[in-house]
C-alpha cells in the first residue's frame, strides 16, 4: 500500500488520520490544520500501541489533487469523494466509526465494497461489523466504552486492556489489535534453504507506556513481557502461528532466568537478539538478549526452557515436523555462537570470608 488519504476537517478527520498513522501507514490530509490536532492525539495512540514504523513524520498535507486521488484508500469525513480516486473510497455511510476513532475498535461497514473495507480495517486492528451485527455488539465495541468511561482516553484503553482476557467485545478486539501489531512486524517464516541469522533479530519496539512504573522506568515484569513478544516473533518465524495453535499445539515456558542489567525509560527503543542454545524432540532452550535500540547497550538477558504441548491432551508431545525442521536449521546456525555469560548461572550468596 502506498498511502491513504483523509478528506475533511475537524476532530473525526484527525482521529481517522491518527488511526492510520498509528497502524504504520503514510497518510495524506487535504486540511493542513489537522497536523497539529493529530500531534495532540498521538500520545493516546502511543498508549494504545503503535504498529511497526508508525511515526508522526509520515503525515503530510496534500499539495495537489493527485495526492488524494492516488491513495489506496480515501476516508471521506466531509465533502465529496475525489472523482478520480484510484483505490477504495469510504464515507460515513459505508464505514462509520465511533469517536474517538483512533482508540475505539468499532467500524460499521456496508455497501458494495464492504468486504474489502472490512479486510482493510481489520489490518489496522479495528473490529469491522456488518449490517447484521446486533445493537449490543456495536455498543460493546463503541458507544458502551464511551459511556462507561465518560470518553476519557486513558480509561478507554484501561477498560479494553482489562477485558483482554475475557475474549468478549472490546476485550477480544484489543487482543486482535495487539496480535495485528506484532504480526505486522514479524519476519517472513523460515523456509527450507533459507540462510539463518546468528543470532536472530526478530523483534524491536519502543518501551510501551504500560510497561513503566511511577519512576518512568520499565518494570521488572515488563522485561519478561517484552521477552514474551520476542518469543512470539520466534514462534511465527518457525511456523508456530495462529493456525498452528488453532490446531492444538503450542510452546509453554517451564523455566525462566532473567538478568537485569540496565534500566530503560518509556518510549526508548529496545531490540532483541535470540539465540537457540539447544533443541530436542519436545524442548527448546534459548536466550533473548535485550539491547537499547540506539546505543546497543545490553539491558537484560532472558534464558528460557520451553516445552511443546498438545493443548487438547494437556501434555507434552513431539514438535511437529515443519516446526522441528526450522528449529533444527536455527540450532545448526547458532551452534558456533558462544553462550552469553549469564546462561546457566546459579543465584546464591557468596561464601562467607574466613
Amino acid at each position: 500500500m502506498t498511502h491513504v488519504a483523509v478528506t475533511g476537517g475537524g476532530t473525526r478527520a484527525a482521529e481517522w488520520a491518527t488511526r492510520f498513522l498509528s497502524a504504520g501507514l503514510d497518510v495524506v490530509v487535504d486540511d493542513s490544520t489537522l497536523c497539529d490536532t493529530v500531534a495532540d492525539l498521538w500520545p493516546e495512540a502511543q498508549r494504545l500501541g503503535l504498529f511497526p514504523g508508525a511515526a508522526l513524520s509520515r503525515l503530510r498535507a496534500a499539495r495537489e489533487p493527485s495526492d488524494v486521488a492516488g491513495a489506496a484508500l480515501v476516508q471521506v469525513v466531509a465533502g465529496n469523494a475525489p472523482s478520480a480516486a484510484n483505490g477504495l473510497v469510504a464515507t460515513d455511510d459505508t464505514a462509520r466509526a465511533c469517536s474517538p476513532i483512533h482508540l475505539l475498535p468499532l467500524v460499521e461497514v456496508s455497501g458494495p465494497h464492504a468486504d474489502e473495507l472490512a479486510v482493510f480495517y481489520r489490518t489496522l486492528g479495528m473490529a469491522p461489523v456488518g449490517p447484521d451485527a446486533t445493537a449490543h455488539e456495536r455498543w460493546q465495541l463503541g458507544e458502551g466504552l464511551v459511556q462507561l468511561t465518560d470518553g476519557d482516553p486513558d480509561a478507554i484503553i484501561a477498560v479494553m486492556r482489562a477485558l483482554r482476557a475475557s475474549g468478549i467485545g472490546a476485550g477480544d478486539a484489543f487482543a486482535r489489535h495487539e496480535a495485528a501489531r506484532f504480526a505486522a512486524g514479524a519476519a517472513a517464516p523460515w523456509a527450507e534453504g533459507d540462510d539463518v541469522a546468528a543470532p536472530l533479530s526478530l523483534y524491536s519496539t519502543p518501551v510501551e507506556p504500560d510497561w513503566v512504573d511511577y519512576n518512568g522506568h520499565m518494570t521488572e515484569a515488563a522485561y519478561l513481557t517484552a521477552a514474551g513478544w520476542a518469543s512470539d516473533a520466534l514462534f511465527r518465524y518457525i511456523g508456530d502461528d495462529e493456525a498452528y495453535r488453532a490446531a492444538g499445539h503450542s510452546f509453554y515456558t517451564v523455566e525462566t532466568h532473567i538478568h537485569y542489567l540496565l534500566e530503560v525509560a518509556v518510549h526508548e527503543p529496545i531490540s532483541f537478539t535470540t539465540q537457540l542454545l539447544g533443541v530436542d524432540a519436545k524442548r527448546v532452550h534459548l536466550v533473548h538478549s535485550m539491547h537499547h535500540g540506539d546505543t546497543g547497550a545490553l539491558l537484560c538477558t532472558v534464558e528460557q526452557m520451553l516445552v511443546h504441548v498438545d493443548m487438547h491432551a494437556g501434555r507434552s508431545v513431539a514438535i511437529l515436523t515443519h516446526v522441528a525442521a526450522a528449529l533444527a536449521a536455527i540450532a545448526r546456525a547458532h551452534a558456533p555462537l558462544p553462550h552469553p555469560p549469564q546462561v546457566g548461572s546459579v543465584m546464591r550468596l557468596p561464601a562467607p570470608r574466613a
